[in-house]
């Protein structure tokens, strides 16, 4: 399973000639044969994926919510759909956050998450898998575009808060 916190569904299949960019992670990611599920969070631009993308998506099994839907849901419900114990990978794009904490990414996009909604998600996902997460990455953090450094320490932060998260996870099923 691969979860994604992104503004962005990155899901089209080729642009510009390019199959293997940050606008199409999430695509070849769903086409790997060990990969049952993609969970995509906080998606609300079109910017990445055209409209045929949102629906090759949909159709290859992808749930896909945007800030307000999760908010609506709430994340436990949303996060229902990863199976306990599962493995999964995490990969957080910091413009999955609102740009008002996290401004230095070259595609800010307002209305994202809060912090601590990130930071939630985070622990849920850690606790869903029951510590099983195999792989974090958080990609698109721009320092040069945030004179503030916030973007860079809420990032640093999220993963630090992540690891501990499943580590945490991991010795409670050691125990």
């Amino acid at each position: 399973h691969v979860v994604q916190l992104d503004a962005h569904l990155d899901y089209v299949d080729q642009r510009h000639g390019v199959r293997y960019g940050h606008g199409n992670a999430m695509r070849r990611a769903a086409e790997c044969p060990f990969v049952d599920q993609v969970l995509q969070l906080g998606i609300r631009s079109v910017s990445s994926t055209d409209k045929a993308g949102f629906e090759d998506a949909v159709r290859a099994g992808s749930t896909i919510r945007s800030v307000r839907q999760l908010r609506a849901a709430g994340i436990d419900a949303v996060l229902e759909k990863l199976p306990q114990g599962d493995a999964v990978y995490l990969t957080i794009d910091i413009d999955g956050l609102d740009p008002s904490i996290a401004p230095g990414t070259g595609t800010p996009s307002h209305g994202g998450f809060t912090f601590y909604e990130a930071q939630d998600i985070v622990r849920g996902v850690a606790q869903r898998a029951r510590g099983n997460v195999v792989g974090i990455d958080l990609m698109e953090v721009a320092p040069d575009y945030d004179p503030t450094g916030n973007t860079t320490t809420v990032g640093a932060r999220l993963l630090l808060d992540a690891i501990g998260y499943v580590l945490r996870e991991r010795d409670a099923r050691a125990a």
